[in-house]
């Protein structure tokens, strides 16, 4: 199965996928860890009209086997942001968040960006931290009425820098 996934740059057609999807997600994945009244907001905020605006100021990004869509990423190269990566959970622990991960980071290090950030939810800093990322700090995100606990997290894509500045000190010490 995992040789048949394709990651690709979404299409306006794909939204309406991206959108049921996402919902899915939020209701079967995030609610194990956000109280019923702050999932229900979040699911009233996800539409396709809403992601239709974010295609405008944002790359998104989609894995599909068999063009089903299964997963998403939306991330913006200018605010060296990751906004979000999300998989079916169905096919949660296949390496598909991962793959679709590997793409975006390929985004950022073609355009040279050294530092990405994200805020992401409770149940994905595990992830984040496989691939990483570090924790900044702990944020409430505004909803309308209620607040989303999400972590701050940064990860630096230059890690020539380190070995570089390891060498120099060395040279100076002898």
């Amino acid at each position: 199965m995992k040789n048949n996934i394709q990651i690709r740059k979404a299409k306006t057609k794909d939204i309406r996928a991206i959108t049921k999807l996402h919902k899915k997600i939020v209701s079967e994945v995030n609610s194990a860890f956000y109280s019923p009244e702050v999932i229900k907001e979040w699911l009233n905020k996800i539409s396709e009209g809403n992601v239709n605006h974010q295609f405008q100021n944002s790359v998104w990004i989609v894995a599909e086997i068999d063009s089903k869509i299964i997963g998403f990423g939306q991330y913006s190269v200018k605010d060296r942001q990751i906004y979000q990566i999300n998989v079916d959970p169905k096919y949660l622990n296949q390496n598909i968040g991962k793959r679709l991960y590997e793409y975006i980071e390929n985004g950022f290090k073609n355009n040279e960006i050294g530092k990405i950030n994200l805020n992401s939810t409770l149940n994905a800093v595990g992830f984040y931290q496989k691939l990483g990322f570090e924790i900044v700090q702990e944020i409430n995100f505004k909803l309308s009425r209620q607040s989303l606990k999400m972590i701050k997290m940064e990860k630096s894509l230059r890690k020539d820098c380190q070995v570089v500045l390891g060498r120099d000190i060395r040279k100076s010490l002898s």
